[in-house]
């Protein structure tokens, strides 16, 4: 059974201990967050007999074989470059970094002591997409050569009769974080992207900040390219009406898969989700009917025991981190587009 400390006791921190909570090859024996009390709370829910508040002291006196890094962005580098020195496995929160210096400093710290990093790029694993790309192998459609996801949310502008900002409820620290939507919650689509498509040659994007109450980003809209497709990730966290996350369409030689979304909640609010609609250029039309029941926290458990499994047998993980630098090129690339206004190579 292996040993895992989990660093970071915030929103996120308690899908992680439900995706441990039912690994059968590993345990959480220590959690820690700066707010002791946050970390108390979250070890009394848990059944976790140990609690820190200073990470250096849980590393020093744990005998851990997993970190789990479920901290905001800012504290990614110290922690991971001080985990390591302990010779642990490390799972990682996304965004993996807000520079992409930082980004190839943790890999290569991870890598020059044969240790696992592994990103939680979980909307890999939300069923749409997984079965998006077992339709996309099997060909159905054909080569695709045009792919679009869509998210409209109210996320970052007052919702309700309170006038409450969901961004700000969830996570106040989002406030003053700078890049916002599109690297905080848009490397997941970047990086579905990736996952259905390979790898990117180019791209071009618009970036506004349009809401008051945050610093950063949150209307983007950026264009992608890869050899033979183009691929338009239109994501919004300032919309009124139309609320819909993970829209997508993908258009092939032979047809044509479409992904109605989920409702316009926050994903681990929902279990709304459409089906999967195949359109063929013969007229036939072919539905594949989907599960999302609780489908966020099974993303979760799902990542997470391919995490531990990749460690048990010796295997690369999916998201590793040095897998990730090329869904941070992508966003880090569109910044820059958007700034310049013109298309930017990913190489360059």
């Amino acid at each position: 059974m292996k040993k895992v400390g989990l660093i970071g006791c915030g929103f996120i921190s308690g899908d992680h201990l439900n995706g441990w909570k039912n690994c059968e090859h590993a345990e959480v024996v220590a959690v820690c967050d700066l707010k002791k009390d946050r970390a108390e709370k979250r070890a009394e829910e848990f059944g976790i007999q140990r609690v820190y508040s200073d990470y250096r002291e849980m590393l020093r006196t744990e005998e851990l074989e997993i970190v789990d890094l479920a901290t905001p962005v800012s504290t990614h580098r110290e922690l991971v470059l001080e985990s390591v020195k302990k010779g642990v496995d490390i799972l990682i929160e996304k965004p993996f970094a807000d520079r992409m210096e930082d980004a190839v400093e943790m890999v290569r710290s991870c890598e020059s002591k044969r240790k696992k990093l592994m990103v939680c790029q979980t909307y890999r694993w939300h069923p749409w997409y997984r079965q998006i790309k077992r339709e996309l192998e099997s060909g159905i459609i054909g080569t695709p050569y045009y792919a679009n996801i869509m998210q409209r949310v109210s996320f970052a502008i007052p919702q309700g009769p309170e006038g409450k900002v969901p961004l700000l409820e969830d996570q106040p620290f989002y406030e003053d974080v700078e890049l916002l939507l599109l690297l905080e919650q848009g490397c997941h689509y970047l990086d579905a992207f990736r996952y259905f498509f390979g790898e990117a040659d180019s791209v071009s994007a618009s970036i506004r900040y349009i809401s008051p109450y945050v610093k950063g980003d949150d209307l983007a809209v950026v264009i992608v390219n890869f050899r033979d497709l183009v691929a338009v990730l239109e994501d919004l966290w300032c919309t009124v009406g139309q609320q819909k996350t993970s829209v997508t369409f993908i258009q092939g030689e032979k047809g044509s898969i479409f992904f109605d979304g989920t409702a316009g909640a926050a994903p681990h609010r929902t279990e709304d989700t459409g089906n999967l609609q195949i359109v063929l250029s013969s007229g036939e039309k072919i539905e594949r009917e989907l599960d999302g029941t609780r489908y966020y926290a099974r993303g979760f458990e799902k990542l997470i025991g391919h995490f531990v499994d990749c460690i048990l047998n010796d295997r690369e993980p999916t998201t590793s981190g040095r897998d990730n630098l090329k869904t941070l090129a992508i966003a880090f690339k569109a910044y820059e587009a958007s700034r310049q206004q013109r298309t930017l190579s990913i190489e360059e």
